[in-house]
């Protein structure tokens, strides 16, 4: 990218006894519960660079009330001409995989990317106290940066005297960014699909699914299924009327007492677990449990959550995931579910 070049240009000028901290340039803060959230990014160019500016920042007074610092950095391996890339979430898990995530969107290499986290009273882990919508917040920050730098610096003609600019007064520097300057024009630009596979042919539903015995034979066909429409070109209404059957035993009540709950049972847990297995949406056992819980409950306050289990078809669920689901099912019984936890 533009940015990337600009700044590994700005590198290979600089002097042997390049100050990496030079480069250090700071977002906006935004605020959120109980304190703010702000994006940091720096050159670096080795990993001696990304310990040299955490351990500064740490130390800096201004950065005293700082709970959780979280990172990601890519740097080119100048001894094996490999791209080396690392991360690390600090007090709030997940964030550093989400930097490392925000990088290669922008394909930047050479940058350190920090976020810093305030917060008024105590150290609490991140997705304790904002839940998953910390990552929202997150990645809004370094995109806000990143463009903000990409504006400041100029994406045409005047990206190269703005790095001219900047090395003969500070080598290695990044431009400071300034509200209002306007980047220059973009030229358009062709882009080639050519590489992409070709989009699969829609497939008729059908009465079986694809590892059923009959799948190939005449009975599969959808006229078979005695004659009952199938609304939006697919979904048996049979299917249908049995899911509603079992939906209008949880109602809405029961809803809305699993998001109140601040850490459920491990049954019901395992129960949404697999619900989610099934949406397609596996969540991973080596995450926390508060980690855990808050994408459950994500995937409870869906406005489409009780469509998809109303129009929901196992036929239609891979192979694995039924089996994830089934794992996580296995030697629980429903009405223990319902003494352990009424709600």
């Amino acid at each position: 990218s533009p940015l990337s070049a600009a700044v590994v240009g700005g590198l290979q000028g600089a002097a042997s006894g390049f100050d990496p901290l030079q480069t250090l340039t700071s977002g906006l803060k935004r605020e959120v519960r109980d304190g703010a959230i702000q994006a940091h990014v720096c050159v670096v160019a080795h990993g001696q660079d990304v310990q040299h500016v955490m351990g500064a920042v740490r130390r800096a007074e201004a950065f005293r009330n700082v709970v959780s610092w979280s990172y990601a950095y890519r740097i080119m391996d100048s001894a094996t001409s490999r791209l080396r890339e690392a991360s690390d979430d600090g007090l709030d898990e997940g964030c550093g995989e989400k930097l490392l995530s925000v990088l290669r969107r922008f394909a930047l290499q050479g940058l350190l990317l920090v976020i810093s986290r305030w917060q008024d009273f105590g150290a609490t882990p991140g997705l304790e106290l904002l839940g998953t919508p910390l990552y929202s917040v997150v990645v809004e920050r370094c995109k806000d940066l990143i463009t903000s730098l990409k504006e400041a610096m100029g994406l045409g003609a005047n990206a190269v005297g703005s790095m001219e600019a900047c090395g003969a007064a500070r080598p290695g520097a990044l431009p400071q960014i300034t509200g209002g300057s306007p980047s220059a024009p973009s030229r358009p630009q062709i882009y080639d699909f050519s590489h992409l596979p070709e989009l699969p042919q829609p497939r008729a539903p059908t009465k079986y699914g694809p590892n059923h015995f009959l799948s190939d034979s005449s009975l599969n066909r959808q006229g078979s299924c005695a004659g009952m429409p199938n609304l939006f070109s697919g979904g048996d209404v049979r299917l249908w009327m049995a899911n509603d059957q079992s939906l209008r035993g949880l109602p809405d009540t029961e809803l809305w007492q699993l998001r109140s709950m601040r850490q459920p049972d491990w049954r019901v847990e395992e129960v949404l677990q697999a619900v989610a297995a099934l949406r397609g949406q596996p969540i991973r056992a080596s995450a926390s449990a508060a980690a855990r819980w808050g994408l459950c409950k994500e995937m409870l306050k869906s406005p489409t959550l009780r469509t998809e289990l109303l129009l929901f078809d196992a036929n239609q669920v891979p192979l694995d995931m039924a089996r994830h689901a089934m794992h996580l099912l296995e030697g629980l019984d429903a009405e223990d579910i319902r003494r352990a936890s009424p709600g």
